[in-house]
């Protein structure tokens, strides 16, 4: 017994659809609107690649108001890239479809990245006769596409810096250390004061953190209640690179004034203040009641930290003084490379 079901002819409904489908193909009011509204760029071409339609679409996206300034004009001479566009017509022409991502610029000046089917439209014997272009506008997926290459090349770039930065703070440190157990605690101290200075980074999840919070978070370890330190200064945007120079030299700053600077007395304090002038940050630590200094006869590690993050780093000036009532040092910044300095 047979499981066919036997045919049955469309229902009168149906056959009202179809009859209205057809009448849509031929009307072409119907087809104007259906072209107008479209998001997508429409155009047809002859066989040399010029232009024998263009849709509204395609004009808007080329901020074209007359479409007849384009007709009998070359399509591939629209793409930034015209070698691309002329393969596709070519492959077009053979009878295969042709596909490419390019950038293109319209008459107002703004540029934007398409994604271009070029495809054959046969005649009666099946032969290509015209080109047809669908072009759709990809220029957001592509803006997103290349901040996130952007992002994961910027990462990469700071995971090797971070390790360059980690095998300096270890190698430096031992070899600059009487004892093992000496060493072993700078290195920790140091990688712990750049990993503080990345976490708050992270919190902040921009890449941007205010100059009052890396300060605080930087003088955290070595403060005690009542607070020795006073902080005084409006708050100021730092880039990453910025703010991991400064929680460093924080720390260095901090480390010594424990081990030979104000805070190894009890009655000893810091004041850590800046200001901002003519486009550039003038900071300034200043040690008061602390044991007597002398300046140090060779230029230890962290000496060598802030110099680098300062000076070299972010093209600025360290001044140390060691004279009465203690340690000094001043800093002074353009606030061009407090804002966008790159990790070298």
């Amino acid at each position: 017994m047979s499981n066919e079901r036997p045919f049955r002819s469309p229902s009168r409904p149906a056959a009202d659809a179809v009859q209205r489908h057809h009448a849509l193909l031929t009307d072409g009011a119907f087809t104007r609107a259906l072209l107008a509204n479209s998001g997508e760029a429409i155009e047809v071409l002859d066989l040399a690649g010029r232009i024998e339609f263009i849709s509204d679409g395609a004009l808007r996206a080329l901020a074209i108001g007359d479409a007849d300034a384009l007709i009998g004009t070359s399509w591939a001479a629209l793409w930034r890239n015209d070698a691309q566009a002329s393969d596709a017509v070519a492959r077009a022409k053979e009878g295969a479809a042709g596909a490419f991502e390019g950038e293109r610029r319209g008459a107002d000046g703004k540029s934007g990245w398409w994604e271009a089917t070029v495809s054959p439209i046969l005649d009666a014997g099946g032969q290509p006769a015209r080109l047809l272009v669908i072009a759709r506008d990809v220029s957001e997926r592509r803006l997103a596409h290349e901040s996130q290459q952007k992002m994961v090349q910027e990462l990469h770039h700071r995971e090797k810096n971070m390790l360059a930065m980690a095998m300096a703070i270890a190698s430096q440190s031992l070899a600059r250390s009487t004892s093992i157990a000496e060493g072993r605690m700078a290195v920790e101290q140091r990688l712990m004061a750049l990993a503080e200075a990345h976490n708050l980074l992270r919190e902040g999840g921009n890449d941007i953190v205010g100059l009052r919070r890396i300060i605080d978070r930087a003088i955290a370890p070595y403060d005690t209640v009542p607070s020795r330190f006073r902080i005084e200064g409006g708050d100021l945007p730092l880039s990453s690179p910025s703010a991991l120079a400064v929680a460093m030299a924080v720390h260095e700053l901090c480390t010594n004034a424990i081990k030979h600077g104000a805070l190894a007395a009890k009655s000893g304090r810091v004041e850590i203040g800046w200001r901002v002038e003519t486009e550039h940050l003038h900071w300034t630590w200043r040690e008061f009641d602390g044991p007597a200094m002398s300046p140090p006869k060779r230029r230890g590690f962290g000496m060598r930290v802030i110099e680098a993050g300062f000076r070299d780093q972010l093209h600025g000036s360290v001044e140390m003084s060691f004279a009465s009532p203690g340690l000094v040092c001043t800093v002074d910044v353009p606030l061009t490379a407090l804002r966008g300095a790159a990790i070298g």
